[in-house]
Formats: C-alpha cells, structure tokens, sequence
C-alpha cells in the first residue's frame, strides 16, 4: 500500500531473553531464540503492507546480550509486567472506536499459583504470559483475569481485535526438549512462588466481576487453558491446543521462528494485497503448522466471520459473488485440505468418521480463498474418499478441472495444483446414505381442484432434480417393500401432505402442513424431507463398536441444584420434564477416559434446528482426563411450540475436528448446501453420548 493507514495499531511482544535465569524455587523460563525475530518479521510485514508510522506500533522485546543479567534493549522498552500493562492501556486510549488493532505475542506461556483465591479456590492455579523479568522476586505475571480485562476494555471500546499467541499454555510440557533447529516455548511448571497480589490493570474485585459475567452463562469454559474465558468481540488465533506444544525452529537460513508465526507471514505475503477470511487464512496455517509438528495444533476461537486485519464482517454463501460493501456469506460445509500427496495422488481432508462419512463420498475442490462455490471457473478437483480417519480422511483424485484438466485416463496431481488449506465442498453420498421416499396415495383419491393426484409420484420425482441437495433422497416406486423406505409421504382428506417415518406414523413436530395446491409446494415438501433426513441422521450418528477404548468414558449429566445438593435429572436414564425459564439447569460433562479429548456439544431442538452450544466461539474444548465441565443452560421453546424433546448430543475425539458443519436451522428454512452425515462403523479415536429432556 502507498498511503497509511490511520485507523490501525499494533501491539508486539517479543521475549527471548528471561532473567535472572532461575526463579526462587529453582524452576526457570528458558531462553529461547525465535520471538524477538517473530516481532521484527511482524513489524517489517505491518510497515511494508499499511505503511504504519512509529506512533501506530508499540514494540516490547527483550534480547540477549554479553550480559546473563540483561538484555539489551533499554527498560522502559522491554516486556515487564509494567511495561505490558501500560503499553496496552496506552493503545486502548488512542485507538477509536472501529479502528483495528493487532496484538501478536511470541514468549512462554506459564502456570503460578492463584491470587484469586476468593473466586478460583486456594488451590486453584493462573494461566499467565510470562514478562521478562518474571526472575526478580517482585515481578509479576500477566494473569488470565487481567488479560481478560485487558482485552475486555479494548473491546468495549469498540475496538476490532486480533490476537495471535504464538506461545504454549502448558503447564505440564517438557521444558527441556530441545535440538539445534527447534525448542519448546513453555515453562513445563507451575510457579508457586508468593509474588504481588495487587494488579496495575484493575481493583481485583473489578477483575473478578469482569471474568464472572464473561463466563456467567457458561461455567468453567475457556480457551487457551484458561487464558482467556469465552472470548466475544475480537479474534484469536493461538499457537495450539492447551496440552500440546508451541514449537520454534529454523526453517530459512539460520535464524528460528516459530511456527504459527512463520506459516502465518509467509501466507499473509503470497496473498498480499488480497483481503483473506480468517478462516480461509486459519485453515492455511494451521495444517502447515500440524503437518511439521504433528504435537501442534492451532486453534481460532472468537470472532471468525471477518478479514484477518481488515476488521470487515465476512461470510460466504453458494452463488454470491464478492461484494466489499455489504456482508456476504458463506456455507460453512467446506472442509479444508489438510495435506497434499502427489505420489499416491489424493488429499487428506479434515472430516472423518466422528462427522459420519462413509467410503466413496465425493467432494470438489476449490481454489485457496474461493468465496463463491457457484463459480465452476475455480474447482480444481473432483475427490473421492478411499480411507476413514476418525477426525480426517484420505481421498483419491477421481477429476482435475479447468486448466489442469488433462487427457489421462486416470488424472494425477501436481506440485501446485491443490493447496493446504483450498475448501472441499461436498458433493453427494455413496449409494447406502441415500434415504428412499414412497408415495402412498389414499383410496379414495381426494378430489382437488386443478391438482391431479393420481400423478403425484412422477410429478415429485421430477420436481425433485430441481432441488439443492436432491441427491439425499429418492423416491421409488411402489413395488419397493415397505422394509426398504425410510419416508413416506400420503395425501389427507383436506388436500394436505404427510409426511411418514417408517412405520407410517406422521414425524412429529412437523407444524404447519403444506396445502398441494400451494405454490411450490412439491419443492418446499421436498426440502422438508431433505432437511428432516439430516436431522435424523445426525442425530443417529454413533460409535457402536463395543471394543473402543472410549466406549463408556464420556458420561453427560443434566444437574440443577436443590437445596444446595446437586441433583442429576437424568439418572437411569430418565428423560426429564423441564419448564421452560423455571430452573437452572447445568449440563455436566465427564471425561472419564486417560486421554485428553476435545468436546463438542450440540442441541437438537423440536424445530429441527441443530446448533453447537458448546463451547461458544471455538470448535472445541479441551478436557483433561477425569475431568469436567459444567455448562449453564438457558432453555426456550422455538415459537409456535408448546413442548418437546430436546436431545443434547456430546461428541468427544482425539483429533481436533469442527462439528460446526452439523449445524441447521429450523425446518423451512434455507439448507444452504449442507451435507448429511449417517451412522458409520466405530473407531478407537472418538465416541458420543446424548441426554434427552422434555421441555415446557
């Protein structure tokens, strides 16, 4: 860009260099060699693209030097505790409302005992970015209750946020692995050494009724280990997940980066001057970064639906084409390429088994930033899926398009043709996930002006192929044994469509019937049945096999408190009746397994509606082993209901993965091209278990 850009500031820390090396109590923060180039690589990129002035970017790093006890750059530009605080305070009060604010911290990430006693218990711990002098006795921690006020203030403001930590949040990573190419950005302790109780953000109580209402509808829900609670009003790409590793390495030359940090610049320069969805951007970086350290996984969490840095609102929708002025949207079915393989000619895909594919699935791929699926110019591939991860899968090129279309019998990929991170699009299922629909016509025929009845059953089927997402249904004639129809569909005396589950019995929660006379009213029957087969089959979904480690490891309870003992609703599996805003009602999720799992809940409502309600702003939460967390529940009844059944499906994988694609909304309204996932076989790497409750 030639012309600054005025309403934009930035934030960088960066810290090699930690001193005095040992703490009290003999634990130390090591040195580490690849931050302090992370900033200075952030800061050129910033300068050279929005050709930001002195005053619009605030810089902290520290640095080694000849000296074991001090780094080089003067005091009041390093990363302390004091220097942090007010840096941030000091670009909150400059910043406008709406202008952008970029804030990128590269460090360690550390554990210390609470100085939250009142709110987290006497044992409980703070996550913390670590300053440079966390060494001195007297220094301080940047601690998860002050962050959180921090970027709260920020965010009040009206400030558009982005947050990158290219740091761990482990307290119980390896502090000691290291090789000449790469380390370890974590401490691998937990300090409890008694430092300053009192915070230069805010009064504690202050503190402790922000983090309170931030996390008031959802109980012990967090990000990033506990740095952050739920987060709202900015976006937040961190380094990964809260037991892993944020690696540094060298990758060019001689000089180590980290990772995310790397990854990150090295897309936002190849799309310079190309105004990149953070998702888009995200789904680049994160599988780069995977792909070298496979103990790394980032996460975004937040407020994804806008340009990384541009701070404009994004979504994406089949068929619309890019307009600046005004919101767009998106399907959110897309899967991104996860690697690439040449030599055996397929792609890995970031969906699996957990998400209910099955083999021979097809999906179309599409040039890395592609907003409008309609445009055919930007497929590239035509994939078929051959092999099933839990969380991922492996899917052969079946079709190359456009430029790269070749003569071959059998297409071969290219070095450069498919992305990491390019959108798959799914595209229909294998023959066995098609849901077979029959016309049962009464006897009599009801007599409807200008309708003929008798022709329904072609007049559908040909209506059909009219209609998005056609290919999950089928109807057949009526020589097919009623054992092999999934639906069916008759006609009553007032010239209304049913529709029937397999039994015959009308699917309940269907309100408003659909006159045949009515203008379109064959498609809007078959979208109801398109729509009512991916809520069932979602809601089918399984892991059956009675061998899985997991099986049995994830328990899900429905709790509200009385008089004060919790009571839980949903033992021997009971199905409770619960009044709708009466009770408070917490949603208790155990991990009872030796393995750290990822969770996901999703509410299916009576309207048909899918929705994840937990976590908020992130496709997954982390929970350790023999751990828990509790969930607030707001419970409502979607209009025109006066009661129903709720079922409360908790899904739990190894792998991280995005339940987000599950997602619907209510019955009549717009699919927006999402795929249906069916029952699949089990897997040793993810399970499932639901609560049903009965709400007023």
């Amino acid at each position: 860009m030639t012309n600054q850009t005025p309403n934009f500031y930035a934030l960088l820390i960066g810290i090699n260099f930690y001193f005095p090396h040992r703490l009290p109590e003999g634990n130390y923060y090591k040195n580490l060699r690849g931050c302090v180039p992370d900033i200075n690589h952030v800061e050129t990129y910033l300068k050279d693209t929005f050709n930001l002035t002195p005053d619009q970017i605030i810089k902290l790093t520290a640095t080694a030097s000849d000296n074991p006890n001090q780094p080089q750059e003067p005091p009041e530009l390093l990363p302390t505790y004091e220097n942090i605080v007010a840096k941030f305070k000091e670009l909150t009060a400059k910043a406008q409302p709406q202008d952008r604010v970029y804030i990128h911290y590269s460090g360690h990430g550390g554990r210390a005992k609470t100085i939250f006693e009142s709110l987290k218990g006497s044992m409980a711990l703070d996550e913390a970015l670590v300053p440079c002098d966390i060494g001195q006795p007297n220094s301080r921690y940047l601690r998860d209750l002050e962050f959180a006020k921090l970027l709260e203030e920020m965010v009040a403001k009206e400030l558009v946020v982005t947050l990158v930590l290219d740091s761990c949040h482990s307290g119980g990573a390896t502090r000691d692995i290291e090789t000449d190419d790469w380390s370890i950005r974590s401490g691998g302790f937990i300090d409890m050494t008694l430092r300053p109780t009192d915070s230069l953000v805010a009064p504690l109580q202050e503190l402790a009724q922000n983090w309170q209402t931030s996390t008031e509808n959802s109980r012990n829900i967090t990000v990033v280990n506990g740095l952050l609670p739920e987060p709202k009003g900015y976006t937040l790409i961190a380094a990964c997940r809260d037991q892993e590793f944020a690696y540094e390495k060298v990758f060019e030359g001689t000089e180590r980066n980290g990772a995310l940090t790397y990854f990150l610049l090295k897309a936002l320069r190849e799309y310079r001057g190309t105004e990149l969805a953070v998702a888009d951007l995200f789904n680049q970086i994160s599988n780069l970064v995977h792909n070298d350290f496979d103990r790394q996984t980032p996460m975004l969490i937040g407020e994804t639906n806008r340009t990384f840095l541009g701070g404009q609102s994004v979504s994406f929708t089949p068929g619309a084409s890019l307009l600046r002025s005004v919101p767009v949207t998106r399907s959110t079915h897309t899967v991104p390429v996860m690697k690439v393989d040449i030599t055996k000619n397929r792609v890995q895909l970031q969906m699996g088994e957990a998400s209910g594919l099955k083999q021979g699935a097809e999906f179309d791929i599409f040039r890395f930033g592609t907003w409008n699926f309609e445009d055919r110019e930007q497929r590239i591939a035509t994939v078929k899926l051959v092999e099933l991860g839990a969380s991922d899968c492996w899917a052969e090129v079946t079709g190359l398009h456009n430029e790269f279309t070749t003569r071959e019998l059998k297409p071969k990929l290219r070095e450069g043709i498919i992305e990491i991170g390019s959108p798959a699009v799914y595209v229909g299922p294998p023959l066995e996930q098609i849901r077979k629909v029959r016309v049962l016509l009464p006897d009599p025929l009801p007599k409807i002006p200008g309708v003929d009845v008798s022709s329904l059953p072609g007049m559908l089927a040909t209506k059909k192929e009219e209609v998005k997402n056609h290919s999950w249904i089928e109807f057949c004639p009526e020589t097919e044994k009623d054992e092999n129809v999934n639906y069916f569909v008759s006609v009553n005396s007032q010239g209304e469509y049913l529709i029937l589950d397999a039994n015959k019995e009308p699917i309940k929660n269907v309100l408003f019937p659909i006159k045949i006379d009515a203008p379109e009213a064959a498609k809007k029957l078959i979208n109801r049945l398109i729509h009512i087969t991916l809520y069932q089959n979602r809601l089918e979904l399984d892991n059956e096999d009675a061998f899985s480690p997991l099986n049995g490891k994830l328990k899900v309870e429905l709790v509200k408190s009385v008089k004060p003992e919790p009571v839980v609703l949903n033992a021997g599996g009971k199905v409770p009746v619960l009044e709708k805003g009466a009770e408070r009602v917490y949603l208790l999720i155990h991990n009872e397994s030796t393995r750290t799992l990822n969770i996901t809940a999703l509410i299916f409502d009576m309207d048909f509606r899918i929705l994840q309600i937990y976590p908020k702003g992130a496709n997954y939460e982390v929970v350790e082993p023999k751990q828990e967390k509790r969930v607030k529940l707001t419970l409502s009844l979607p209009e025109n209901y006066e009661e129903g059944v709720n079922v409360i499906k908790v899904f739990a994988t190894l792998d991280a993965t995005n339940y987000h694609l599950w997602e619907l909304p209510a019955l009549d309204q717009d699919l927006d091209g999402r795929m249906a996932e069916v029952v699949t076989d089990a897997s040793e790497e993810w399970t499932t278990e639901k609560v049903e409750f009965v709400l007023r």
